[in-house]
C-alpha cells in the first residue's frame, strides 16, 4: 500500500561533520549518502577522537559549504566560514592551523578513507601509535537522516520552546499531513519514496537526539528544553535514519509517500 505523508520543504548536507550545513533546492542521494554530506571531519590531536559538537559546541559556529556541485568522482571545494574572520578551504595548506587556533586546542580536517583497505605500513603505525585509524564513514548512525514537520508542532504544543529543525540536522525535511503526534513512528517498519526519480528509503530506525540539539547557533540561542522535552514525552528519539535503496534526486516541492508491507 503507498500512502501521500507530505512534500519535501527542506533538504540539508553537512560537508563538515558537525558543522553547520547548507539549503539546497535540490539533492542527489547514493547508497552512501547525500553527494557533498559529510565529506571531512575534525580529529583533536592530543587525544584522536573525530570531534563532534556533542562535546565541541563551538563547532556550531562554522558553517561549511561545498562552492559547486560535485560531479562524477571530483571533490567539490569546501569552504568553511568563520565566526570572526575569513573563511578558510578544506586541503589548504594551513586550514589545519587556522583551525586549531580557534579551538584552541590542535585538530586537523580529515577524509573518510571509504572502502580502501588499510596497507600494511598504515596498520603497523596504528598498531605503534604514531597514527590514528581512519574512520570508513562519518556517519554516527546511517546515511540519511529525515525529519517530518508535524513531530515538531507537536513538539511545540508539548513545550513552547524553538524547534527548529536546524537543530536536528536533518537532509531531508518533510511537511507532513498526517495527524499530530511524533509521525515517523508510523513510518518504521515500511519505506519511504520520494519523486520523480522514486528514490527509495529503507531500513527506517528511530533517531536518537543528543545535546547537539540544545546548542547555540547562527541566530538560535541556547534551549535545554528542547533535548528535556523530547526525553520526557518520546525517550529523546526526535526523526529516523534510514539507508538509501534506489538513488536518484530529490527536490524541494517533491511528494513523499509511505510504502507499507
Amino acid at each position: 500500500m503507498k500512502t501521500r505523508i507530505g512534500t519535501v520543504a527542506q533538504l540539508w548536507r553537512y560537508p563538515v561533520k558537525s558543522m553547520r550545513g547548507e539549503s539546497l533546492n535540490e539533492m542527489i542521494l547514493t547508497e552512501r549518502g547525500a553527494v557533498g554530506d559529510r565529506l571531512f571531519a575534525l580529529r583533536e590531536l592530543e587525544y584522536g577522537a573525530l570531534m563532534s559538537a556533542r562535546m565541541f559546541a563551538s563547532m556550531l559556529r562554522l558553517r561549511a559549504v561545498c562552492e559547486r556541485e560535485p560531479i562524477g568522482s571530483a571533490q567539490p571545494r569546501v569552504r568553511i566560514e568563520l565566526p570572526d574572520g575569513p573563511s578558510i578551504y578544506a586541503g589548504d595548506p594551513d586550514a589545519d592551523s587556522a583551525l586549531s587556533a580557534l579551538f584552541e586546542h590542535p585538530v586537523r580536517l580529515e577524509r573518510p578513507r571509504g572502502d580502501v583497505p588499510l596497507s600494511m605500513t598504515e596498520i603497523d603505525e596504528i598498531r605503534a601509535g604514531r597514527a590514528f585509524l581512519p574512520p570508513r564513514d562519518l556517519y554516527d548512525e546511517d546515511v540519511l537522516h529525515l525529519l517530518a514537520s508535524g513531530t515538531l508542532d507537536h513538539l511545540r504544543r508539548l513545550c513552547p520552546s524553538d524547534f527548529d529543525p536546524r537543530r536536528f540536522r536533518p537532509n531531508v525535511f518533510i511537511e507532513t499531513e498526517a495527524p499530530d503526534g511524533f509521525v515517523e513512528d508510523g513510518w518504521l517498519g515500511g519505506e519511504l519514496e520520494i519523486g520523480e526519480d522514486a528514490v527509495r528509503i529503507v531500513g527506517i530506525r528511530p533517531a536518537l537526539r543528543c545535546a547537539m540539539t540544545i546548542h547555540p547557533q547562527a541566530e538560535l540561542r541556547a534551549d535545554p528544553a528542547v533535548l528535556r522535552t523530547a526525553a520526557r514525552h518520546h525517550a529523546a528519539y526526535v526523526g529516523v535514519f534510514a539507508a538509501i535503496a534506489a538513488p536518484g534526486r530529490v527536490r524541494v516541492g517533491e511528494t513523499a509517500w509511505l510504502v507499507s508491507p
